[in-house]
């Protein structure tokens, strides 16, 4: 009778180490292995131990920077790999088809119109009155984060959603993700009212507060985005808020719904708890 054979351990790799180069190496060399979280580190399995051998030189290679990548599956099998790694983020997936099919909708109707002035006889007189935000209601405040304006707007906005919200839904969750897009939506919204009243729309304040959950995240989850994103994008706002400052409207972007939905995102990435394997 044949004894079950025991996956080997290969590697131990702190959190914000990317080990996502060696385990597509792995992968297209059809060597079969797991990465897990113990103790708070990343790690590596093979479950076959007769691979032991070339692992352990790929990983001399990767360490000393010099692991070729892979060469891209071809055909019906890299079509496949790519399906499988999409339904990995369903959420995040469907979400994305919702802000294309809106943006679509809004070229056969007109009936979103109405959704850009929300509580507009009310602004800037009553905008410090918190009854103000009753009255306009959660739901029209926050509803502006499905509309994009034109082709560009809906490009850049879903390019960074694509970015940002598949490692999060990845590696923390649905609920993590739905919090981001609810909370980060209603809060940049609710300041860009106050800050410059209605008429305005996009998600890319949910896609600042993402930046700012996983800015603050990345030192100890494996998210696999360049960890220079979060400075290069606010020195973009910090830039383009001084370029309206000097000639307003210039760049057209909303900047509360922005510095709203990044400090939104910093708050839940610092409050809310970290995703453990067991």
């Amino acid at each position: 009778m044949t004894e079950p054979v025991s996956p080997v351990l290969v590697l131990v790799a702190e959190l914000h180490v990317d080990l996502s180069p060696v385990t597509r190496h792995l992968w297209a060399e059809r060597i079969v292995h797991r990465v897990i979280e113990q103790d708070g580190k990343q790690c590596l399995f093979l479950a076959d131990p007769a691979e032991l051998g070339k692992v352990k030189e790929w990983l001399e290679q990767w360490q000393a920077g010099e692991l070729e990548e892979p060469l891209a599956a071809s055909g019906h099998g890299g079509a496949q790999k790519k399906m499988q790694e999409l339904l990995q983020t369903p959420l995040s997936m469907v979400l994305l088809l919702v802000f294309i099919a809106v943006f679509v909708w809004m070229h056969f109707s007109g009936d979103w119109q109405g959704w850009l002035f929300a509580g507009a006889e009310l602004w800037p007189e009553d905008r410090f009155d918190p009854a103000t935000y009753a009255d306009i209601g959660l739901w029209a405040l926050w509803r502006p984060t499905l509309l994009h304006f034109s082709f560009m707007h809906i490009l850049f906005n879903g390019l960074w959603w694509f970015i940002l919200a598949r490692p999060i839904e990845r590696h923390d969750g649905v609920v993590p993700l739905l919090a981001l897009l609810l909370i980060c939506g209603l809060v940049g919204n609710t300041i860009q009212w106050w800050y410059a009243g209605p008429s305005f729309g996009g998600v890319s304040g949910v896609t600042m507060g993402m930046l700012g959950w996983v800015g603050l995240r990345l030192r100890k989850v494996p998210y696999n985005v360049p960890k220079m994103l979060l400075p290069v994008m606010v020195g973009w706002t910090v830039i383009s808020i001084a370029l309206d400052t000097v000639i307003p409207g210039m760049s057209g972007t909303a900047h509360g719904a922005h510095i709203g939905g990044l400090i939104a995102g910093f708050i839940l990435a610092a409050v809310w708890p970290y995703k453990h394997s067991k």
